[in-house]
């Protein structure tokens, strides 16, 4: 008898296989397994992390940017191929999980996958399916305010860097989000130091000219960004968001990145939920 991670493998495997016919849902999907609706249900959100309803629309809006992106299929295949029965109503729900519709996503050639299969050799990390939402933002320069040190003489650097910003983040008259602090690596060194960086733990602010005298101004330049969005506590380390969105995401998106600027930052939500998780976003620079 198989246990209930090697249950959970075969959903995933079987929704792979029959992504795009249309009738896949939960009683197709129970009926092949021979496990309960309610059980299956339940156990499927709690290990993946979301429905298998979602996971299924997630799965196959992702890949219908992919034949968006690669493919000059009609969208009414397209839509089809996804399961809908409309190019309308196809068109609405990629719109609602990428943010533009999908003539528009062609033009712009640039293959985001949201949903990649779920990897049970990769439970207990930050997989995929906890990025709530993914897009490219354009930003001028973005100007900080806060604390700064270097890794090479180890990571606790950081910590301070953040007892600090706490600390004095309220004489910040300047700032643009008080929802969220930022914490940047700076990898100008990196190169001739190793796997060092500098760490930077700030505040967003609209001028450089009315910061606390015992803080440090940073500017980080114009660029183009990938920005991940989840949840998670403050505390936690991003390494594993860090390996999710390197190792898997960009080897199966169309994005390069952009060398010239050597500044990667999160943003941290200042308002936590009942469970101690807040918004998180993870800025990769991108060309």
């Amino acid at each position: 008898m198989d246990n209930n991670l090697q249950v959970i493998r075969q959903v995933l495997d079987y929704i792979e296989e029959h992504l795009t016919e249309e009738e896949l849902n939960l009683d197709m999907i129970t009926e092949e397994i021979g496990y309960s609706k309610y059980h299956l249900h339940r156990m499927f959100t709690f290990v993946v992390g979301v429905s298998i309803h979602q996971y299924i629309q997630r799965r196959r809006l992702t890949e219908a940017a992919r034949v968006l992106v690669f493919t000059q299929k009609p969208l009414m295949e397209i839509a089809l191929c996804s399961g809908y029965d409309t190019q309308r109503s196809f068109s609405r729900s990629f719109k609602t999980m990428y943010n533009c519709s999908p003539s528009r996503y062609r033009k712009k050639s640039s293959f985001m996958p949201l949903q990649l299969k779920y990897d049970m050799e990769q439970r207990g990390k930050i997989p995929g399916d906890r990025v709530l939402n993914i897009k490219t933002v354009e930003e001028d320069s973005i100007y900080l305010a806060g604390y700064d040190g270097s890794t090479k003489h180890g990571f606790r650097v950081i910590g301070r860097c953040w007892n600090l910003m706490h600390k004095y983040k309220d004489e910040i008259i300047s700032r643009t989000d008080k929802d969220f602090l930022i914490g940047v690596n700076d990898y100008k060194e990196y190169e001739s130091n190793g796997p060092l960086f500098h760490y930077i733990a700030a505040a967003q602010v609209t001028s450089l000219a009315y910061i606390p005298a015992h803080m440090k101004a940073f500017t980080l330049p114009p660029s183009r960004y990938a920005v991940f969005t989840f949840r998670g506590k403050n505390e936690d380390s991003l390494q594993p968001v860090a390996e999710y969105i390197y190792q898997e995401w960009f080897p199966n998106s169309t994005c390069r990145f952009n060398e010239r600027n050597p500044y990667g930052f999160a943003k941290y939500g200042e308002t936590a939920d009942e469970h101690g998780q807040s918004e998180i976003q993870f800025w990769v620079p991108i060309l």
